[in-house]
C-alpha cells in the first residue's frame, strides 16, 4: 500500500497482521520442543538470507560469511549502513536466539531431570523470541521485496 499522494512503499498494519498469522502459522500444533526446533530453522533460515544479502547487495566475500554466526552477520550489515530500525530488531532476535540455543534445552533437560518426562517448563521466552523472529521475518521480507535497506 502506498501513502497517500506518494509512491514510496509502506507497511500497513492489516499487512503487518497478515504477515505475522502467516509466520505464526507453522507453529500450531507443535508441541514444546517442536516449536523450539522451528524457531531455530527460522533463524538459520534468516541467518542464510542476511548473508545473501551481503554478498548480493555489498560484494561481501561469500567465504567470509561461511562461520560467520547470526550476531556477526548482524554486525557486518550494521558497518554497511543498513537501517538502524532492522538492524535494532535483529540484535534483539540475535541476543534471543542466542539465549534460546544455549539455555532453553539445558533447562529443560534439568526440569525434566528434577520433575520427570510430565513435567512443565516456562515457554514464555520461547514464545517472545518466535514472535520477535516472525517480526523480523516480516521485516525482512518487505525490505528485500521494496529495496528499502536505507543504503544508497
Amino acid at each position: 500500500m502506498n501513502r497517500p499522494n506518494d509512491d514510496e512503499p509502506i507497511l500497513d498494519e492489516a499487512a503487518i497482521q497478515a504477515a505475522m498469522d502467516a509466520h505464526l502459522e507453522m507453529y500450531k500444533g507443535l508441541g514444546t520442543f517442536e516449536r523450539f526446533a522451528m524457531f531455530m530453522g527460522v533463524a538459520q533460515l534468516l541467518e542464510l538470507g542476511l548473508k545473501n544479502l551481503l554478498i548480493r547487495r555489498f560484494g561481501v566475500d561469500p567465504d567470509s560469511l561461511e562461520i560467520a554466526t547470526l550476531g556477526q552477520v548482524r554486525g557486518r550489515l550494521q558497518d554497511n549502513g543498513v537501517r538502524p530500525d532492522f538492524i535494532a530488531l535483529l540484535k534483539n532476535v540475535v541476543a534471543r536466539r542466542n539465549h534460546m540455543a544455549h539455555r532453553f534445552m539445558a533447562d529443560a533437560a534439568l526440569t525434566q531431570a528434577m520433575f520427570g518426562k510430565e513435567a512443565r517448563f516456562e515457554t514464555a521466552e520461547l514464545d517472545k523470541g518466535i514472535l520477535e523472529l516472525a517480526n523480523l521475518a516480516v521485516i525482512f521480507e518487505w525490505t528485500e521485496a521494496n529495496d528499502a535497506w536505507g543504503v544508497e
